[in-house]
């Protein structure tokens, strides 16, 4: 097959469906003798260079076949001219930045995303992995950036990608920073998230951040600035509150991500956010939620969703008070009939929320905790489901009940759950003798521990690292296939 003619125009193109081995010439150690075979293990949508000799692509036929030259993820080699496809895909890498979360996404158009960053520098040493900054000839692309909430184990790695670096080629460029409306002062009040007002017995945030005026009013107003200002301000770019209602912060080339969260109500004439018993829930239950829609597929980012947070949402979405009807079922004078009925309030009410909810894969809230209810992720109802958690916490994240219930209420006969600590399977940080410990660091977080997720819209993968090269390659592939009987994807056995 002839190599595609707007990958020749363009110099480049992009792995295909599911993956693809770069092949190269080599000794073997046992004989001696050259053999061709393959020398690095590429992902669905991977970028691929051409390399040329006079402005021409390079061909080469091994074993009676017609390769081309390109080179990938670093090396030189060998692939089939129908490897090669012409379009970027849509990229998703949920980055192991220990306990917390952080998420990259790259657009089909080229853009690029950071939906939170962890706790410590580990989306830095990935995007200096990723981009080669300490070889890199230009700065890398710009980037936007979504904190869903402002607990320290998603903001606070912002900061070391916020702050300038001496070389101009590896400074990040922020376009804007879009955050859930509650900036947060130092304290332990609720207070310190906004204005606190009660209308009919409930507590509400009022005095919502929207735009950068807002921003700076509120960093710079009565209360003691704390860790979270001072993060975002280390970047100049805007910061901009998202809310249901919204409009989606990219509808471009086929993808759309829109907002379906906070939800805010209306009180005394202001934007407000029902305060959930205590300061920790409230602003983990506010949490900027986002799904993305690209084709068939679609997934959900949902921050540090709690069970308060998950019951107000069900309500709101399906107009009913599941939190209501599980209270009713507990009472122990019900009838069977009584308690079927309530059952099947509860059924649908799942089935209406489902119609916003329903994704193919789903970052699990709060990193796999317990705080979480039955009914919300019956409404999810992923296929896959991908848990952010790390080391050195007390919480036993994930917890087994989560684990087993995300396993429960999941599509399909086999549903997928992936964890980045366990992919990762080694400690964090290791130190290797003569060898530049940082460099150890980013090899087990930035290679090891992410989970990738690739797709066009119609094929999907969701891939991670093997810790040791197998025959198969170096990736564990996992393939969702679109059923046209059904009309959904399933994940083949």
């Amino acid at each position: 097959m002839a190599l595609d003619a707007t990958v020749i125009q363009q110099g480049f193109g992009f792995a295909t469906y599911p993956s693809v081995f770069l092949k190269a010439e080599k000794t073997d150690e046992k004989t001696g003798k050259k053999k061709f075979t393959w020398v690095k293990h590429l992902l669905f949508g991977d970028r691929l260079e051409l390399e040329r000799a006079n402005g021409a692509p390079q061909f080469q036929v091994f074993g009676g076949k017609k390769y081309v030259q390109i080179r990938g993820r670093g090396a030189s080699g060998y692939v089939l001219p129908d490897e090669i496809q012409p379009n970027r895909i849509l990229e998703v890498n949920f980055i192991d930045v220990g306990q917390g979360d952080g998420c990259h996404i790259v657009t089909p158009g080229d853009e690029h995303f950071l939906v939170d960053a962890g706790a410590g520098d580990n989306m830095y040493r990935f995007l200096k992995w990723r981009f080669n900054l300490k070889g890199a000839s230009k700065s890398p692309p710009p980037f936007t950036v979504v904190v869903s909430h402002s607990d320290e184990d998603h903001y606070a790695g912002f900061g070391a990608i916020f702050t300038p670096a001496n070389d101009t080629r590896q400074r990040f460029s922020i376009d804007k920073v879009y955050h859930n409306g509650l900036v947060e002062m130092s304290g332990e009040s609720a207070e310190t998230l906004g204005t606190l007002v009660t209308d009919r017995g409930v507590k509400y945030i009022t005095d919502l951040c929207d735009d950068e005026a807002a921003f700076q009013v509120r960093a710079n107003g009565p209360g003691t600035v704390g860790k979270y200002i001072r993060t975002l301000r280390k970047t100049s770019a805007s910061k901009i509150g998202l809310w249901r209602g919204s409009p989606s912060i990219y509808n471009q080339d086929g993808l759309q991500i829109e907002v379906l969260g906070p939800v805010r109500q209306t009180i005394n004439g202001k934007a407000a956010l029902p305060v959930f018993s205590n300061k920790g829930k409230t602003k983990n239950g506010h949490s900027v939620i986002l799904k993305l829609t690209f084709g068939k597929v679609r997934m959900l980012l949902g921050g540090d969703l709690n069970e308060p947070a998950e019951d107000y949402l069900l309500q709101h979405y399906s107009s009913t008070d599941v939190a209501a009807l599980r209270l009713q079922l507990s009472n122990q004078n019900l009838t069977d009939a009584q308690k079927q009925a309530i059952r099947q309030q509860i059924t649908d009410a799942i089935g209406r929320a489902r119609a916003v909810f329903e994704v193919e894969v789903a970052k699990s809230c709060h990193h796999g905790s317990a705080d979480f209810t039955s009914e919300f992720m019956r409404a999810i109802n992923p296929l896959a489901t991908v848990i952010s958690s790390g080391d050195d916490e007390p919480h036993v994240h994930p917890r087994p009940d989560t684990l087993g219930t995300i396993g429960k209420h999941s599509r399909g006969e086999r549903s997928l759950i992936f964890s980045t600590e366990l992919a990762r399977s080694s400690k964090e940080f290791v130190e290797i003798a003569n060898r530049n410990s940082d460099q150890a660091k980013e090899r087990t977080v930035t290679v090891y521990g992410m989970i990738n997720v690739r797709t066009d819209g119609e094929k999907l993968i969701i891939a991670q690292k093997l810790e040791q090269e197998a025959t198969r390659g170096s990736w564990d592939i996992h393939e969702l296939i679109w059923n046209r009987n059904t009309g959904e994807f399933e994940y083949p056995f």
